[in-house]
This record gives C-alpha cells, structure tokens and sequence, in this order.
C-alpha cells in the first residue's frame, strides 16, 4: 500500500500557470544531524509560513516521518493552503527496521492516477531507508494531465566516485528500475501528455572544479541519460572482462530526456554545496551549518527536472524553460543561513 490522501475537491485554487517545486528537504529523522544542530523545527515552520503558498505542485525528498510528526504536521498545513492531494513514501511498521522513503508530493490539482515504487535495499547508510518512486497522474486545468514521477535514489559518501562504486552501481540499477516503472505507469498515455521526473537522482553532473571543463558533463550523468532514455550503458564499463559490444539496462524502446536545468543555465547548476570565490579567488562554503564537512565545497548538480518521451512541441502541457530556476532558500536573521543543505528547483507549467 502507498499513501495516498484527498480533502475536499472545492478548496482547490490553482494559477493558469502552475509553479512546481522538488525540493530535497533534509528534514532527516530524530536524532541525525551533521553539525550542531538540524534545527529541524524551526525549517518546517518556516517552510509551512513562506514557502507552501509560493507552489501549486511541490514535490520533497528527505521529508521523513519515521520518529517524528513532522510529515504530518506538513500535510495538515498543506490542506489548509489548498493541497488537497497528496501522495507520500508508506511507512513501515515497528517490525520493520528500516526507514520510509522520505518522499512527499502535493499537488493543488486532482490525482487521478497514483503508484509507488520501492527500490531494493541500497548500501551503507541508504540500507536502512526505503527509497523509491512516486508517481501521480495529475489532471490540470481544461482536462489536461501531466504524469509527474519524483525519486530519490542511492547516495554517494565520496566526492567523484568511480563508475565501479558501489554505490553508483546501486544508483544505475534504481535508475534501470524507474526506467521500467515509467513505462508501466504511462503505458496508456497520450502522445500529448507531458511526463516529468524530478528529485535528488545523486548524479553529480558537475565536472570536478579542477576538471578543464567543468561546463560539461560527466560520466556518470551520461550514463544517467542513457539508462533513462533506453539506451542503455556498455557493460564493460563496470565489468572489464564484458564484452565491448554488450550493454545493460538497455530496453526496446527508445525515448528523448531534456534536462530543464541545463538548457536554461546552458550548463548544470550548483544545488548542493555551493561556495563563495573572493577576488583573490578564495573559495569558501556558502553554508556551514547543515552541510556535512566533508561535503562544503562539493559544488555539485544533484536535483534535476526531466522530460521524458517525444516531441515536446506537441504537448498539451510545456514546462517554461526560461522560469526554471535554482531555489537557494536563503534565510536571514536565524540559526541557520538557508532551508536545506539543497537548493530546491522550480518551473512553471504552461497548458495550450
């Protein structure tokens, strides 16, 4: 079972061009923090009373309710600012050791269709959470849909890990998954039906800062793409004795992915461990206090909006590229200097 929740149909209010947010949240359960504090109170608070109401459609990782009420508390604050819809990561019972997926998407306009998907146990840390899918199929104004999947997949604990980590394996095989799972959910879509998939995929498609092109792509998100689009990746490229022509996670039918974020930034964006060059060219972290310190000046293009399928001049529905833009949250006059250890991402949605 998958949580899935309705209020009242006749408090929704919607804008002609609706806003949609993902946003990895990092509103961790009790106990985990990185420094000092999370000071987790005080960013739901602050999120609830001036972010809620910016965003028809909000999609956050890392919003878990494992030992807490604070998902709760979120949902019941979302359904007074015209969230009537809302699909979250299940929880698991005492018996289950492992945490929920942390996944939450709110939406001010009907689900009409819903799925999950849970990925299989990941490694190190991740093990012990659920992670997985959401998916909703959300009716806007004039009869018009979208198919919106969020996702938030296996971590890295290194900075650049290579393509036989661990943990990028696991990342590929999760990839190769939701892959399958957007098939199954949209088997039945319409060629004029947008489908997005948006969330922290941990796919760091930065170049290293002392990369001689660190305004291209690496590896790793390429892979990302070719995986997503049905491509498919050379098998030898993680097992060397593979032959050079076999590729996995392949799959028979080919479909195009647009990065919203790079075709409007023309280059992929900091979203997680931004920094601050001086004149002199000193580099320092833009935020300190929730950042883990093995990951300040990170400089890393984690989140992500995509376009999934075909021709996108033929959608009924069509992201606006040029209102896309990084969310950094910044707050003043508090403990903390922004709302996550993430920027968030934002677009508009614009019906025909």
């Amino acid at each position: 079972m998958f949580n899935a929740h309705k209020n009242d149909e006749s408090g929704a209010q919607s804008r002609n061009e609706p806003r949609l947010l993902t946003y990895n949240f990092f509103m961790r359960p009790p106990l985990i923090k990185n420094n000092f504090s999370d000071y987790k109170e005080f960013r739901l608070e602050y999120f609830i009373r001036n972010v809620l109401k910016e965003y028809d459609i909000i999609c956050l990782e890392e919003m878990f309710q494992f030992g807490s009420s604070r998902r709760t508390r979120l949902l019941e604050a979302a359904r007074k600012e015209g969230f009537n819809y809302s699909l979250t990561s299940p929880c698991n019972t005492v018996f289950n050791l492992a945490i929920d997926g942390g996944l939450v998407m709110l939406s001010k306009f009907p689900i009409k269709e819903r799925d999950i998907l849970i990925y299989p146990s990941g490694v190190h840390s991740d093990r012990f959470s659920d992670k997985g899918a959401l998916y909703a199929k959300i009716e806007l104004a004039q009869n018009n849909v979208i198919h919106l999947f969020m996702t938030h997949t296996q971590a890295s604990y290194v900075s650049a890990p290579p393509l036989t980590d661990k943990s990028v394996l696991v990342r590929q095989e999760q990839l190769s998954l939701l892959r399958k799972f957007i098939d199954k959910c949209t088997l039945n879509a319409l060629p004029e039906e947008l489908i997005i998939l948006v969330g922290d995929l941990n796919v760091n498609s930065r170049p290293q800062p002392d990369s001689s092109n660190v305004n291209g792509d690496t590896d790793e998100y390429l892979n990302m793409i070719k995986i997503l689009s049905g491509e498919g990746i050379e098998a030898n490229q993680i097992d060397a004795s593979a032959s050079p022509d076999k590729r996995i996670y392949n799959n028979s039918k080919i479909v195009s992915v647009k990065d919203v974020l790079k075709e409007r930034y023309e280059h992929h964006p900091i979203t997680f461990g931004d920094v601050i060059v001086a004149d002199d060219g000193t580099v320092s972290p833009k935020e300190t206090v929730l950042t883990g310190k093995d990951d300040l000046l990170a400089q890393a293009s984690l989140d992500y909006v995509l376009l999934i399928g075909t021709d996108q001049s033929k959608k009924r529905v069509t992201i606006d590229i040029q209102r896309t833009r990084v969310e950094e949250f910044f707050v003043s006059d508090a403990s903390v200097t922004q709302l996550s250890d993430h920027y968030g991402v934002s677009t508009c949605l614009i019906s025909s």
